[in-house]
């Protein structure tokens, strides 16, 4: 029987090595042919079965101590696996990022999370260093990229009032239920790890159900109000709120719109090539077909794969603007970011770090100042 910590090495150090074939072997695919291969992912995780599963079942002398490892592994590859579809669903990567994001969980071990890890979902720390790093790369991308108008433009429909209100009433209604779900999960329950998540969720409920979310938003807090008052006139919660808000406010939401601004563009039709990624939906109205960037649910859809367009449905569009049947000439095409090489950094800083960047930066705070 090995030594624990023996063991532990042992897997990290086996891992590692997989993890550099993975995340140099993805990313480069990523950036020269746009995709990601499933062979890969296969590889991944049955090198994550042997290691983090198969080894310590064969070296573990207890069995009570493995099944407790094995139940949060499990959970935490579970979780991860729920965390990659809806970030599909919600279109901020794609299917093979979703994947990939669910191998690179298997495969690194739960002794690795020491600073800021939510219990069973240890991997969220994987996510949070990889959209962290993503976020800060593509903002001074951005930033540096735009025209001084297009700030302005983007920063007065940022600022709009009613806008802002609404956002405050998402951001205290969310935080509140993200902090009765999870709080008990936290090492600490703090307003800001809970309003931090809210950010995120909101984030990616904004583009499908902003509208759902901003109604169910006001009678929440109204509850909120009556409930947890005590909590919500303390000044700990109101000056950590204002950090919140201008963060989302300032920086997620402003950035975002330069984002979607930047890394669009309209194409002609004729123009249009194979695996382009569509923003818009072509919706049938009446006997002509119409582009749309938020089509209800009831209208019916083209049968295009618009998150990667082929070579048949650019000839269906191009004949039916032939056909004057399509009443538009131009769609917006959206760029796609390769994620596969940000995943592969957030890896390497979550392995070097041993934590989300977040938490540690707070213990380094908290450790020299």
């Amino acid at each position: 029987m090995l030594d624990p910590n023996t063991l532990t090495d042992l897997i990290l150090a086996l891992n590692f090595l997989c993890i550099l074939f993975i995340g140099l072997t993805t990313s480069y695919d990523d950036i020269k042919k746009n995709k990601i291969r499933n062979k890969y992912i296969a590889y991944a995780l049955l090198f994550g079965i042997g290691t983090n599963v198969l080894l310590p079942l064969i070296t573990e002398g207890s069995w009570f101590l493995y099944s407790d490892y094995l139940r949060q592994t499990l959970m935490n590859a579970l979780l991860a696996l729920f965390a990659g579809f809806a970030l599909w669903y919600f279109k901020i990567w794609r299917a093979g990022d979703g994947k990939l994001f669910f191998a690179y969980a298997f495969l690194i071990p739960l002794s690795i999370y020491n600073y800021g890890h939510l219990a069973y979902f240890q991997s969220l720390t994987l996510l949070v260093n990889t959209l962290i790093s993503l976020f800060l790369l593509l903002s001074l991308n951005v930033w540096i990229t735009t025209s001084t108008d297009e700030k302005i433009e983007i920063l007065k429909n940022s600022l709009n009032p009613k806008q802002l209100f609404y956002i405050l009433m998402s951001l205290i209604s969310t935080q509140w239920l993200l902090a009765i779900l999870v709080q008990p999960l936290l090492p600490t329950g703090d307003i800001l790890t809970t309003g931090s998540l809210a950010i995120i969720f909101l984030t990616l409920l904004m583009n499908r159900y902003q509208e759902t979310v901003y109604e169910a938003s006001i009678p929440l807090v109204i509850l909120r109000i009556l409930i947890d008052y005590k909590t919500m006139s303390s000044y700990a919660f109101m000056s950590q709120l204002i950090i919140l808000f201008i963060l989302f406010v300032g920086v997620v939401n402003f950035i975002t719109s330069l984002g979607s601004f930047r890394f669009s563009e309209r194409i002609k039709i004729m123009n249009l090539k194979s695996s382009a990624y569509c923003a818009e939906k072509i919706v049938r109205r009446g006997e002509f077909y119409e582009a749309s960037l938020a089509p209800k649910e009831d209208e019916q859809l083209l049968d295009l794969n618009y998150e990667n367009l082929t070579d048949k449905d650019i000839k269906k569009l191009n004949l039916l603007y032939k056909n004057c049947k399509l009443k538009c000439d131009e769609l917006t095409i959206r760029q796609t970011i390769p994620f596969a090489p940000f995943l592969f950094l957030g890896v390497l800083l979550t392995l070097l770090i041993r934590g989300d960047v977040v938490a540690y930066s707070r213990f380094l705070l908290l450790k020299y100042l």
